[in-house]
């Protein structure tokens, strides 16, 4: 009977589709056709929302897919709503089962919750004339911060959910390598030229020293800094991950992200690597490393800085170009930040969110700070939340890094751990730097790449116990492994409190 059931089922179903496709259309039936796959996903987002919260990390990775094809969507919606979904998910799990909410009783909550009442203060901001802007400038300041590292210290406490994403990251980052080399010998596609073209990209990604190639990403600056961390974090993973294919697979990935990097032509990404593996050096706590690490850093910045090697190969000669003090564009950005400096005397608190750069023209397009690009991360939270708001702001990720790093020096016991959270730590130290030059630290897709790593740095210490007693527990024999399997199968291993081999 159950036989019959499921097959009458899947007949219905393929009628169905049949007939949306027939009788509305494309749109219509491959909507029908999504419906068992997003019920699929709902089920096993509900037993699991750890798959929910990988599920958005993949997504996240591709909206800005979107926003090129249908330049005039705001497809940044996508990942509040994906945000909102998990948050529901717990909530749905809280009335039906036990969440252990307290797992997000870190620090990082603490400071993630302080930023964004902060910058929900910026509200009353008397500096501030549009509501609007600082809706639009919140949710990547400071929203998404605070969802992501809550979210992810609930539902992803366990070790493996820190292999399964750096696994997904990998494949990611293989696409975006991938679509960028195909700008680069196929050539662009009809949205990237009407980007480029028409809607003005091509004052930045064309230019005399060559093109900057920026695959599926918002910019080639974006695409950079994304490289750049992918390309310190698999490179020192390979070094503690024990399988040996998987070694040679995320050396792999890292060489791939380097090249992506080099060929986007932003010269702040080279900040990722150089401040990266310097970070690692330090932590690495081995005479030998630190003395190989200081003589590669050392070398390739004195191959960059003082000859003139390689100047003929246009990425050498780009990235040879980020040493360069006397560049054009960086002079223009101090005097961008003096004038900056002049106009924000009298405004400790900022001009108020939404307010800075090129993106306050459509809230204050008369107001004498619109006219000014703030070019940089810091300057832009500076801009708008004022010395109070970038003091604060700089605080919290000096308290991240400073405590990632301790327990990588001091506290993991579990070696492959160690290893994993010193990548982290070293990325995401890597693009804290970076952001000076760039506005990249809160996009898409940067911005939840780095806070999961965030909140997976301060499950470290959880994931170190977990090893631990999974090393001191002995070998169970066929009839509690039968009645784990069983508490498995009726309790969610991320939910329940039941302790785990």
């Amino acid at each position: 009977m159950p036989r019959l059931l499921i097959g009458a089922l899947l007949m219905g179903g393929v009628y169905l589709i049949w007939y949306a496709f027939s009788r509305f259309g494309l749109a219509a039936g491959a909507a029908v056709a999504v419906v068992p796959l997003a019920l699929c996903m709902l089920w096993f987002s509900l037993r699991n929302p750890a798959v929910a919260m990988l599920g958005m990390f993949a997504v996240n990775y591709y909206i800005m897919v979107l926003t090129r094809y249908m330049h005039d969507k705001p497809f940044g919606v996508i990942l509040d709503a994906l945000l909102a979904f998990n948050l529901l998910l717990l909530l749905l799990q809280s009335m039906v089962g036990r969440v252990e909410w307290r797992r997000a009783r870190t620090g990082l909550t603490l400071v993630s919750a302080i930023w964004l009442a902060y910058c929900c203060l910026e509200l009353v901001n008397p500096e501030s004339v549009s509501s609007a802007g600082w809706f639009m400038a919140v949710r990547s300041l400071a929203i998404y911060f605070f969802l992501t590292v809550v979210l992810t210290q609930i539902t992803m406490a366990r070790y493996k959910y820190l292999r399964y994403m750096l696994v997904l990251w990998s494949l990611l980052t293989l696409t975006a390598v991938a679509k960028a080399l195909i700008q680069k010998y196929i050539g662009f596609n009809a949205a990237e030229n009407y980007w480029l073209f028409v809607l003005g990209g091509k004052t930045t990604h064309i230019i005399r020293t060559g093109v900057r190639y920026f695959s599926f990403f918002s910019d080639a600056a974006n695409f950079g800094a994304s490289m750049g961390l992918s390309m310190v974090v698999f490179s020192i993973s390979a070094l503690y991950w024990r399988n040996p294919w998987m070694k040679f697979y995320f050396l792999l990935v890292a060489a791939l992200a380097c090249y992506g990097m080099l060929i986007s032509g932003t010269r702040s990404a080279l900040a990722v690597p150089f401040v990266g593996y310097a970070v690692f050096v330090m932590l690495s706590r081995n005479i030998r490393m630190i003395v190989a690490g200081c003589v590669v850093l050392v070398g390739a910045f004195v191959f960059l800085n003082f000859t003139t090697w390689g100047s003929g190969n246009a990425i050498v000669r780009r990235a040879r170009s980020a040493f360069n003090t006397q560049d054009a564009s960086f002079r223009v950005r101090l005097e961008n930040q003096a004038k900056l400096r002049e106009l924000m005397r009298d405004k400790p608190f900022g001009a108020g969110l939404g307010h800075g750069g090129g993106k306050a023209k459509t809230f204050a397009p008369d107001a004498p700070l619109s006219q000014i690009p703030t070019d940089s991360w810091y300057v832009m939270v500076w801009v708008e939340t004022g010395v109070v708001g970038i003091l604060l702001h700089i605080g919290i990720l000096l308290y991240v890094l400073g405590w990632g790093a301790y327990q990588v020096v001091f506290r993991l016991r579990n070696v492959q751990l160690r290893g994993l959270t010193a990548a982290l730590v070293c990325g995401i130290s890597g693009i804290v730097v970076m952001a000076y030059g760039n506005e990249v630290l809160g996009q898409i897709p940067t911005g939840v790449i780095l806070y999961m790593g965030m909140g997976f740095i301060f499950l470290a210490p959880r994931f170190d116990r977990e090893l631990a007693q999974a090393a001191a527990a002995p070998l169970p024999d066929n009839r509690v492994l039968a009645a784990r399997a069983a508490a498995a199968s009726a309790f969610p291993d991320d939910i329940s409190k039941t302790p785990q081999p």
